[in-house]
């Protein structure tokens, strides 16, 4: 009844701003109500979408935890093509970039951190998709293009991880020194690098201690023994 009398009233309304201030008005205050009801439907809709894809991408992280790997990848699959708007769509595909990296289907993983750099709007996860990216590239003997894809990272927060990443990349094209220097900024850049990082500290020391000699002689023209 109170609904009933509330669209009477809003009629009469209506029709009163009609007999005052014309059309025009009236097609406003119209338009209005049509763009508030339609934004708080489409509210709703992106709530209840986001609702579902939560519970789909929970469903993923539990056949993960019971090795169902298959059941995971049809349900991320899932998410990617029914709830591509959806943050935990991005997340499914980091997952299946994980998973195609663990069974050396490294083009696949590719194409689905790819997908994340291209589709998604949060800043953190298309810096994260860009770092693994950049491993993968490594791995596949593609560190120019590991280096160039690492330019495109400016987020602060993950300024070590770039370095350290820089560093396998110029380690890999025999950049020693180039390495060495990523690697110690790497180390600066992290908080608590020797508890935090200690794989990267690793990684530093492993670095063959005279290349910094051997540069030098070479740029001098003398050769060293």
């Amino acid at each position: 009844m109170n609904s009933y009398i509330t669209e009477e009233q809003q009629i009469e309304t209506l029709k009163k701003y009609w007999k005052e201030y014309g059309f025009s008005i009236v097609l406003g205050i119209i338009l209005a109500i049509v763009v508030g009801s339609g934004w708080r439907f489409y509210q709703k809709y992106k709530t209840q979408k986001s609702e579902q894809a939560s519970l789909i991408y929970e469903r993923v992280m539990i056949d993960l935890v019971n090795n169902q790997n298959d059941d995971a990848k049809q349900q991320a699959n899932h998410l990617i093509q029914q709830f591509s708007g959806t943050p935990y769509a991005k997340l499914a595909a980091l997952t299946l970039a994980k998973q195609a990296v663990n069974q050396n289907k490294l083009d696949k993983a590719i194409d689905s951190l790819h997908w994340v750099v291209n589709h998604a709007s949060n800043r953190a996860l298309k810096q994260i998709a860009k770092i693994r990216l950049s491993r993968i590239y490594i791995q596949q003997n593609k560190a120019e293009q590991a280096l160039k894809t690492l330019t495109t990272i400016n987020a602060k927060s993950y300024k070590g991880l770039v370095l350290e990443t820089q560093g396998d990349a110029y380690l890999k094209l025999g950049q020693t020194n180039k390495a060495r220097d990523a690697y110690q900024a790497a180390l600066k850049a992290t908080p608590n690098p020797e508890v935090m990082r200690p794989i990267l500290q690793m990684k530093l020391n492993n670095l063959p201690a005279n290349s910094q000699r051997q540069a030098a002689g070479h740029n001098n023209g003398t050769a060293t023994t």
